[in-house]
């Protein structure tokens, strides 16, 4: 199993008289065994940062491919090493206004706060007028339905998730492993290594240093 890295190192700024300049470094690693990005980490905190960590689990393979790494499997995984998260559902459909009334009204039923952003399109060729709140929801302007669901266990999603999927809305959930509460070194790299190991193959492992003052 391989896994892609991204590390993102702590903004440089040098001053040269009245001149100053901000240098950002990415690196970028591709196909990495388990046991090298754990060094790779393990690397950074024996160099004195602060690393925050997360992962990106990889989408479909390819657009002919039905297998879909499942958020909920890799719920389930954490939850057997005993890794607390968070899990946060995000709709990522978006569209006209009797498009996206129907999600709205899921999302509210199912017991979510929400909020809705709409893209007005104002020009000559369209029909929308600010003065006329009711031309907003003509087919011309764009809304996205943004729901407030996250939870420390996934399940709490599952009712939502499955049925703005079975109706064809492109929704999605990420996992966020919480951080390590350990005493030492040795226990966080071991937290780090389980929480790794929870996610599949082709997973981005993107660190996120800090100097540690």
């Amino acid at each position: 199993m391989t896994y892609d890295t991204k590390t993102i190192f702590p903004a440089q700024e040098n001053v040269d008289g009245k001149k100053h300049t901000t240098t950002k470094q990415q690196d970028t690693e591709e196909d990495i065994e388990k046991a090298d990005v754990i060094k790779l980490y393990n690397s950074y905190r024996e160099g004195g940062y602060k690393v925050s960590v997360t992962f990106t689990a990889p989408p479909k393979k390819d657009a002919g491919d039905d297998e879909e790494i499942s958020p909920f499997e890799v719920a389930k995984q954490l939850a057997l090493q005993g890794i607390d998260y968070k899990a946060t559902l995000k709709i990522k459909s978006k569209g006209a206004y009797d498009d996206m009334k129907p999600v709205m009204d899921i999302v509210e039923d199912s017991g979510f706060d929400l909020t809705v952003t709409a893209t007005l399109k104002v020009n000559s060729n369209t029909t929308t007028n600010l003065q006329k709140p009711n031309s907003w929801i003509n087919e011309d302007n764009v809304y996205k339905v943004n729901p407030k669901a996250s939870s420390d266990n996934i399940n709490d999603l599952k009712d939502l998730y499955d049925t703005l999927d079975k109706k064809g809305y492109e929704v999605d959930i990420t996992i966020k492993p919480k951080a390590p509460k350990a005493d030492d070194m040795d226990d966080e790299n071991d937290s780090f290594a389980n929480q790794l190991s929870a996610y599949p193959d082709g997973t981005l492992v993107t660190f996120r240093l800090e100097d540690d003052e």
